[in-house]
Formats: structure tokens, C-alpha cells, sequence
């Protein structure tokens, strides 16, 4: 009746860059505290989704083994088919290219699909990040090359979307990266291993779904690029009064 019904969201600052080693493990720990604001499906261990946000912080890029400055982190949802990968990863060049940016490597992320339910597993898609560096055109700060990545992004979700191809980039950033995926929030590192390194960042985002209106997606845990939100706030009132209506 109150708003009850809704996803959990929260995170962790370490606002005097004292205790960086602690911001993960805390934002993990807060995430499994979430439970109870996350849906799951009938095999009761396909979540919601949920998921991570992390500044690209120096610890963070040494730990993952990015470049050290002015680069930025694509992070794609692919088909599982080897073709369509390929036609996908070409098309993101493209957008890259096009906006001065350059391909820099990928990595596959590593996953273990075990921490995963029997329904999240059969539509869990390849995961992919690719590192971004700047092309031959002069940059002037992180702002324009951030306002590149954008735009990028944009370019290449609309080239992927009229070749067809389902493709979903959780984000593309020099300033953020994303985890996520349909595991529940206690789950998401054995799921992610990258998440059991020693990453010290400044802040960690966190968000546990409670899909009150929308099938579960890949594509919609959260977070969404940067941010996470309480948005699905439909109360069991509010569901009564919208049928009633």
C-alpha cells in the first residue's frame, strides 16, 4: 500500500579515500541484504536481475588490466552464435570509429553460469568488454571523449537494431562500468569473478529487481549505464485499482 513493492537500490562511497579495498565487499554484502526486494521465477533461482555499478577508477583499471587513462570500457550483451557475434562486434567498431574512438582489445568476461537458475541460463548471453582508446583526432579532457563514447553507443544501438541483431550494451563509459544479469544479488560475484578481485574504488552502485510489470530481461536488470532507480513502484494497491479501473 505504501510502496512496499519495489526494487532495492543503495550504495557504498568511501568519502575520505581511506578505505577503497572495503567500497566492493560492502556494496556485495549490501546486495545479498536485498533479497527481499528481489522476484525470482518458479525454479526459485532465476532473479529479477541485479547488478553493479563501478567507477573506472585506477584500482579498478589495474585490477582488470585497462589502460591507465583515457580509455574507456564497452560492455555488450551478444548472441550466443558465433556469426552474429562477429556481425555485432563489427558494427560497434564502426560506431566507434566514427567518432574518432579506437578498438583497443576485448575480453570475454569470465562467468561461471552455475551461480545462475535453469531459466536464466538458457537465455544468458555472451559477455563481452571491449576496451575503447582515442583515435588520431585531438582530445581536449575526458568530457569530449565521454560525450564520444555517447554517441558511439547510440549509433551503434541503432545499427544493431536494424540488422536485427539482439544486442544489449549494459554500458560505455570512461568513467563507469556495469555488472549485471538475471542472479540474485547474493550471487552476483560468484557469477562475476572479476567482482572477487581486489578492486578499489571510490563508490559502488547496487541494485536488487523486483520486475513488478515487465517479463525479466538480461537487458533490464540494473543498473542501466550509470544509474539505478526504484522506478516499478506498483503497489499491490495500485494493481488493485488499475484492474478496478
Amino acid at each position: 500500500r505504501f510502496d512496499h513493492d519495489a526494487c532495492g537500490v543503495g550504495f557504498v562511497a568511501d568519502a575520505g579515500g581511506r578505505r577503497r579495498a572495503d567500497v566492493v565487499p560492502l556494496a556485495l554484502t549490501g546486495l545479498a541484504s536485498l533479497a527481499h526486494r528481489g522476484a525470482f521465477a518458479a525454479d526459485g533461482a532465476s532473479s529479477d536481475g541485479a547488478g553493479l555499478s563501478l567507477p573506472l577508477d585506477a584500482g579498478v583499471r589495474r585490477a582488470l588490466g585497462l589502460p591507465p587513462s583515457r580509455s574507456g570500457v564497452v560492455v555488450l550483451f551478444l548472441p550466443r552464435g558465433d556469426d552474429q557475434q562477429e556481425a555485432a562486434l563489427r558494427i560497434v567498431e564502426a560506431a566507434l570509429r566514427a567518432e574518432g574512438l579506437r578498438w583497443g582489445g576485448h575480453r570475454r568476461v569470465p562467468v561461471d553460469p552455475a551461480a545462475l537458475g535453469a531459466e536464466a541460463r538458457r537465455s544468458m548471453p555472451a559477455i563481452v568488454q571491449l576496451t575503447v582508446v582515442p583515435g588520431d583526432r585531438p582530445w581536449s579532457g575526458s568530457a569530449p571523449f565521454e560525450r564520444a563514447m555517447v554517441l558511439a553507443r547510440r549509433q551503434a544501438e541503432r545499427a544493431l537494431r536494424e540488422a536485427g541483431l539482439p544486442v544489449s550494451i549494459p554500458s560505455a563509459s570512461g568513467r563507469t562500468m556495469v555488472y549485471k544479469g538475471l542472479v540474485a544479488g547474493e550471487r552476483l560475484a560468484d557469477f562475476y569473478p572479476d567482482l572477487l578481485c581486489p578492486l578499489d574504488a571510490s563508490y559502488a552502485l547496487f541494485h536488487q529487481r523486483y520486475a513488478t510489470n515487465t517479463q525479466p530481461r538480461w537487458d533490464l536488470a540494473q543498473p542501466f549505464r550509470r544509474l539505478a532507480h526504484n522506478g516499478e513502484i506498483n503497489t499491490v494497491r495500485a494493481n488493485r485499482e488499475a484492474l478496478r479501473g
